[in-house]
């Protein structure tokens, strides 16, 4: 069964929940029939490429599934942003949608097709396009090209559920489409906070009954510092990822919610999001169960290779991939017993303290799990000596920065080598959104 047949079958349940109010499937699919004659009536003779401007919502939803339905190519594009213009540029959009909860605009934007390659390998394919652009971190944006078809295709086997999910990752991100089609695909209502403040997200956890949260640590984290997991209470289940979790942080939160299931989420926007288990409750490894997926690792760094990875970039080198279609993720990896394996950060993050390297990982999960530390962050510094030393920002619940920082110390002293000690402590007002995150 197609995932536009399933979503039509559940009728009456509820879809979408947001500030809109409540949208069911059947309004869903009444939504996507309009999209549907929208199209019709551009008249267009070949797959073309459209920018789609919104946020999670019934319009943006309606139009990524009637985009894909009739063979087009889609960018997602989250909220107002500055990039908007370069990366509309980039894609040669010929249309912009621009959605807003219930509605949606259509623009003309150019009129000459785009010419590149990895659109005309699609479109000779007969396959409609999605494309993903990278957080831009470490660089300019990466324009990510797949085949939207096989990526909607993956979600066809899902079992019914009537869980509510809460959309907290981006419209624009591949954990929260995974978020989007998974939950769509099951039945399930998908909740749209009104914004990402821990306020919100509880708000709109508590009123609507919320049972998954999917979510990153570094977000899960700012929940604890909020004090508000008194109004979570109907958490069934908390996913995690997109980033390396600590274990202290992990203990904190199985602490504050005893009776939640907590998953560790593993995906790339290259190769999607693949179902993973731990060995254990409150294990930070985790095994690989997915048939469409094929890992190995080559010193010390993930590879990976599935049926949902991407055809290739727009605007940047394709060297990360081998020609028998392996996938370097450049994440470092610990392998454990049985097939497990633990994230420990990316490559590009390691610190070389005289010869002896380390993960800013581990030293943060020491740091984090310091009385009245909020949040940290850990990174290398030039040193004339040794080339680097560790350091670590720290956001801190308390007022006495000496007392604080003697505490950081000592933790650190008691549980790491010599070499992984910071050696400056740093107070800040923030570390969110600093650190080099990639899809997981």
């Amino acid at each position: 069964m197609s995932l536009l047949t399933r979503i039509s079958s559940y009728s009456a349940k509820p879809a979408l929940v947001g500030a809109w109010g409540v949208v069911t499937y059947a309004e869903l699919d009444g939504l996507i029939a309009k999209a549907r004659g929208a199209l019709a009536q551009l008249k267009l003779d070949r797959p073309t490429v459209f920018g789609l401007v919104g946020e999670h919502g019934p319009a943006s939803t309606a139009w990524l599934f009637a985009l894909a339905e009739a063979g087009h190519f889609v960018a997602p594009l989250a909220g107002n942003s500055a990039e908007h213009p370069s990366k509309l540029a980039l894609i040669n959009a010929q249309w912009i949608v621009v959605a807003d909860a219930m509605e949606a605009k259509l623009l003309p934007r150019v009129d000459e097709p785009s010419t590149h390659p990895l659109f005309a390998q699609l479109r000779e394919q007969g396959a409609p396009g999605l494309v993903l652009f990278s957080s831009g971190t470490s660089g300019s944006p990466k324009a990510m090209v797949q085949d939207f078809g096989k990526l909607l295709a993956s979600y066809e086997a899902r079992h019914e559920s009537g869980l509510p999910i809460l959309a907290l990752l981006g419209f624009d991100h591949i954990g929260g489409l995974n978020t989007l089609f998974g939950a769509l695909a099951s039945g399930a209502p998908v909740v749209v906070p009104a914004s990402h403040a821990p306020a919100d997200v509880a708000k709109a956890i508590a009123r609507h009954r919320v049972a998954v949260l999917p979510a990153s640590p570094t977000f899960l984290n700012l929940l604890l510092a909020a004090g508000v997991t008194d109004e979570l209470s109907s958490l069934r289940v908390i996913t995690y990822g997109t980033e390396p979790m600590p274990e202290s942080l992990l203990l904190r939160l199985k602490a504050a919610f005893p009776r939640v299931r907590f998953i560790q989420t593993f995906g790339t926007s290259e190769t999607g999001i693949t179902r993973t288990e731990s060995p254990e409750a409150g294990s930070t490894f985790l095994r690989f169960e997915d048939p469409n997926l094929e890992w190995k690792v080559i010193d010390d760094e993930l590879w990976l290779r599935s049926r949902t990875q991407i055809a290739g970039y727009l605007n940047a080198s394709n060297e990360c991939f081998t020609a028998d279609g392996w996938f370097r993720t450049g994440d470092k990896v610990e392998q454990g017993p049985d097939g497990t394996l633990r994230i420990l950060g990316r490559m590009g993050e390691m610190i070389n303290v005289g010869g002896e390297k380390l993960m800013p990982a581990e030293v943060e999960s020491v740091v984090l799990g310091v009385p009245g530390v909020a949040d940290c962050r850990v990174r290398g510094e030039a040193h004339p000596l040794t080339g680097q030393t560790v350091v670590v920002d720290v956001v801190s619940f308390t007022s006495d920065q000496e007392a604080q920082r003697s505490a950081i110390r000592t933790a650190c002293r008691a549980r790491l080598a010599r070499h992984k000690i910071p050696t400056r402590v740093t107070f800040v007002p923030s570390v969110s959104g600093v650190r080099m995150k990639k899809t997981r």
